[in-house]
């Protein structure tokens, strides 16, 4: 669906995650308690992640994508607010992830162009699992 000039198309994608599909349901639900997004006419839709789509990691494939589509206002206008809500998001949910879990989101146009959000890039440590020593919840041998 092309876009037009009072319809923006907002691609959002989760991945690393053992639950995608509650994932994005659960994202959508934090999305629509943001006030800048109940001011605008907007809708969701899903769609199939496509082959051509740069997304993190080939975990994405069969994976659905967030559409948000924002009628009457600019993209740019709702980019700084979005993007502010999905790092949000991404924090709490990696807070709560299970062991072996990497939440990562990508955001782009309706096009399928994606780019990683708070990707912490290649030099980032790993973050450990949860409950593993390397976590500091779980126990040492030398405990």
């Amino acid at each position: 669906m092309p876009e037009h000039a009072d319809r923006h198309e907002i691609r959002i994608r989760i991945t690393g995650t053992n639950n995608p599909e509650q994932d994005v349901e659960d994202l959508k639900a934090w999305l629509e308690r943001e006030p800048w997004l109940n001011r605008r006419s907007h809708d969701w839709e899903l769609r199939p992640a496509g082959e051509r789509d740069e997304g993190p990691g080939d975990m994405a494939i069969g994976i659905d994508d967030l559409i948000l589509v924002v009628v009457g206002a600019a993209a740019a206008e709702i980019t700084k607010s979005l993007g502010i809500a999905l790092r949000e998001w991404l924090r709490r949910r990696r807070e709560e992830r299970d062991t072996g879990e990497r939440p990562a989101v990508a955001v782009g146009g309706g096009d399928g162009a994606l780019r990683a959000l708070g990707d912490p890039g290649p030099d980032a440590p790993e973050i450990p699992d949860p409950g593993s020593p390397a976590n500091g919840g779980g126990s040492t041998a030398g405990d």
